[in-house]
């Protein structure tokens, strides 16, 4: 399956403070084992973002290393360049792609122009509170294609449970009027009966989820996570937008060496 369903709903979820366990927090995102390489694999379904989308269900893949302030995988690249783990207050920079899109990917897109896939440049603060850690980022495009910025701030608290660790977290994205323009919006040349032109602005979709990390051996877990998030009516109210409520749900396996 393509990655449509996750355009804007895989910045809502996190990818994969320190917990009891294996899992600790770092630029923002849930990681596993550090020190470690790994390789990964899963199924993920999620609603329809887009009006008419072919799929909703995809079989994933992930893999790289998570170093202690180096980390590199299919999901992006980041470097701890100001903190340890033991600060209070950790620094990053952090290189992410966003998805594109066709128009053969779903009805709504039909006769559209595609959207290419952009890469944003940004900087993380970790900042941990008690077990939990407040994750702030800014990030911009630097690929010139939507030429805007977003911006995130979500509360992780990670827990041991004895068998497996759980991180529940909730926050809020910001995405810039270009963003929602370019990715969301109908310009003129692209607009039809069923589908107006739409330039949006500035929007919000705040965000709740968990990740579960089940060990099964000391390099084998199984991986669990779920996200719902709600757009705000700035991008939800665009007429490629299914709904304002978006979810998405993962389970696989990893293997750290």
């Amino acid at each position: 399956m393509k990655k449509l369903c996750f355009a804007i709903t895989a910045i809502l979820i996190s990818s994969h403070a320190v917990a009891e366990g294996n899992t600790y927090i770092r630029n923002g995102n849930i990681y596993s084992h550090q020190g470690q390489y790994f390789a990964g694999a899963g199924v993920a379904t999620g609603s329809e973002l887009y009006k008419g989308q072919d799929h909703k269900t995809a079989v994933y893949l992930n893999g790289g290393y998570h170093g202690e302030d180096f980390n590199a995988d299919l999901a992006g690249i980041n470097y701890r360049f100001m903190g340890d783990n033991n600060s209070t207050l950790n620094f990053s920079a952090f290189v992410v792609a966003n998805q594109g899109l066709e128009a053969s990917d779903a009805d709504i897109l039909t006769g559209m122009k595609n959207r290419k896939t952009s890469g944003d440049l940004g900087v993380n603060a970790d900042i941990r509170v008690g077990q939990g850690t407040f994750s702030t980022k800014f990030q911009h495009d630097v690929t010139g294609v939507y030429d805007g910025y977003q911006a995130d701030v979500t509360y992780y608290h990670p827990m041991h449970l004895g068998f497996a660790d759980l991180v529940p977290y909730a926050g809020v994205h910001y995405f810039s009027k270009d963003y929602v323009d370019y990715y969301a919006g109908v310009s003129k040349s692209d607009a039809t009966a069923k589908r107006p032109e739409y330039k949006g602005s500035g929007s919000l979709a705040y965000k709740v989820g968990y990740s579960l990390v089940v060990p099964i051996t000391e390099h084998l877990d199984i991986t669990q996570a779920t996200a719902y998030s709600h757009l705000s009516p700035d991008i939800a109210d665009s007429p490629l937008i299914n709904s304002s409520n978006q979810w998405v749900t993962t389970l696989g396996v990893s293997y750290s060496f």
